[in-house]
């Protein structure tokens, strides 16, 4: 079941995903944890996609990111286009990259992925220890990412290529 819902300033479209599929992805995800650590992988990922029937510019993207950090603690990072809401899942114009973060020493390096964007539709801004992340045209993306340090926005390098984009930031002194 779909309706449509007004956010103010975009469209997105309300998906019903119903609480048997909530319980069906927890266990899951549960078996994907346990299959890491018997495996000893430290990173796996998943994406899917899906149309919401009768809308035919609506189309929700979704993923996820697991790595084992020390001790056998599950980091999850997810992106795609589905938020969600006090109304439940909605299916936003904007998608969330995938994004990985790197303490480098002296650097941060933020890789984000952005495929299907121009170079000259990338917006980076950074303040303090935070970075935004946003794109214009055709597909749109846009992400905060909580930087594990400040950083001096004087020092950012970005770099793009092939649907990836890079950022080095040194750290503030």
């Amino acid at each position: 079941m779909t309706d449509k819902k007004r956010t103010g300033q975009e469209e997105g479209v309300r998906v019903d995903f119903g609480l048997g599929g909530l319980f069906k992805g927890i266990g899951n995800f549960i078996d994907l944890l346990s299959d890491m650590t018997e495996k000893g992988e430290s990173e796996v990922s998943r994406t899917g996609e899906f149309k919401v029937e009768g809308l035919d510019q609506a189309r929700g993207v979704y993923g996820f990111s697991v790595r084992m950090g020390l001790g056998g603690t599950p980091t999850v990072e997810h992106f795609g286009n589905i938020r969600a809401t006090d109304e439940g899942p909605v299916v936003a114009e904007e998608r969330e990259p995938l994004v990985d973060v790197f303490d480098e020493g002296e650097l941060i390096l933020v890789v984000a992925e952005l495929p299907g964007v121009d170079k000259d539709d990338i917006q980076v801004e950074v303040q303090d220890d935070i970075l935004s992340l946003s794109t214009t045209g055709e597909r749109k993306y846009i992400k905060e990412i909580l930087l594990p340090s400040l950083v001096d926005a004087d020092t950012m390098e970005t770099a793009y290529h092939n649907g990836i984009l890079e950022v080095r930031l040194g750290k503030a002194s």
